[in-house]
């Protein structure tokens, strides 16, 4: 059985590329490999809230590998990795290091630069076969209904944090990595990982969804939410779209989807006909898929943001849902609406005014898209 006594060092105690490993790569060579898609938040997102693009329990991949403040869970990584030895065995395990060893360089191209100088860290491969085992074993356990003194099924707060972090931009491996290792372990499995993950996420599957390319969990939630968008889009830019407030005292009424629904996490996205984005106004009345807020809605709802701004940046269809809902809402008199409270329900929130003022209709980045 392979060794799961040592513990995974931080790459260095600032959290930045290891010492040892710094590579001299010409400034013509620094733009992102073809097939990146895991970023490094831009600052100017990061300005506005800096906690939103950072785990609050667990690191996943080389980005935040190191932080103090989650040591606690690289032990629990460690406990994983032992109950996922018991259920396979070393061999299993030996062609696990095996992949990575060989597709080392792939996997780093999915990252941006500051992570393909991670290439020749020592720590780089353990890091992802951990991690890697750590959420094949979490889903498999889930989708089991596990409760055997399990550390993660016992926490409440855990089913709210752990999937969060799970969907930060900078916190992903590629979802190739994991499809293939768990191919690896359970060949004649009738589940797939991709089912596995959309039953963690609470996401439903279509054969849509399996022939699709999803290039890591952030990307997954994002396409669960925009894959239905209507094809007949207007494409021209509106500039100013009044309040809520003042487009209800103009006589517009809001009506609000009743039926389907997106989930993310406990934020769900009220979805009736195709998508989020099945906004219709004809004839005074206003027609939007309803929200509810939870606390962690800005969170899972920014880093949505910032991966369409690096990876889709001419498809940046949540965005402007989001851009939208800034606009109706300025103040806390457009959430207390009472036709518009349908539409945005501020649970776990201490007032509809935070909705406005905090939730995620990020006022500070409203400039930032150009969609």
């Amino acid at each position: 059985m392979a060794n799961t006594d040592q513990e995974i060092a931080p790459l260095n105690e600032n959290n930045d590329q290891p010492k040892d490993s710094a590579i001299d790569i010409p400034e013509e060579d620094l733009e992102p490999a073809p097939e990146c898609s895991i970023y490094k938040v831009p600052s100017c997102f990061r300005e506005a809230n800096q906690k939103a693009y950072i785990p609050q329990l667990i690191s996943i991949g080389p980005l935040h590998h190191g932080n103090e403040n989650l040591a606690t869970m690289e032990r629990k990584k460690l406990r994983y990795y032992k109950k996922f030895s018991e259920r396979t065995c070393e061999k299993t395990l030996k062609q696990f290091e095996s992949y990575i060893e060989d597709h080392a360089e792939g996997i780093c191209r999915c990252y941006e630069i500051q992570c393909i100088l991670l290439l020749e860290a020592p720590k780089f491969k353990k890091i992802i076969l951990h991690d890697a085992v750590f959420i094949i074993e979490l889903f498999l356990r889930e989708s089991e209904n596990y409760s055997d003194d399990d550390f993660l099924s016992r926490k409440a707060l855990l089913s709210v944090e752990l999937p969060t972090d799970l969907m930060l931009l900078e916190n992903q491996l590629p979802l190739f990595v994991l499809k293939e290792l768990y191919n690896l372990a359970f060949p004649n499995s009738g589940i797939s990982f991709l089912e596995l993950a959309c039953w963690y996420f609470d996401i439903h599957t279509d054969r849509s969804l399996k022939e699709k390319e999803i290039k890591h969990f952030t990307d997954l939630i994002r396409y669960q939410v925009v894959s239905n968008r209507p094809r007949n889009i207007d494409r021209s830019r509106i500039h100013n779209i009044y309040n809520a407030s003042m487009l209800h005292e103009a006589g517009v009424k809001f009506t609000g989807v009743k039926s389907g629904i997106f989930k993310i996490g406990r934020s769900t996205i009220n979805n009736t006909i195709n998508s989020l984005l099945d906004v219709d106004f004809e004839k005074g009345e206003l027609k939007l898929p309803a929200i509810d807020v939870a606390y962690e809605s800005e969170t899972r709802f920014r880093n949505l943001m910032a991966f369409e701004q690096c990876h889709y940046p001419h498809k940046a269809h949540f965005c402007s849902y989001i851009q939208l809902l800034d606009s109706l809402v300025d103040t806390s008199e457009d959430v207390d609406l009472q036709e518009y409270e349908s539409r945005m329900r501020a649970h776990d929130l201490s007032s509809s005014s935070r909705v406005a003022q905090n939730g995620y209709l990020l006022d500070e980045g409203a400039g930032l898209f150009s969609i």
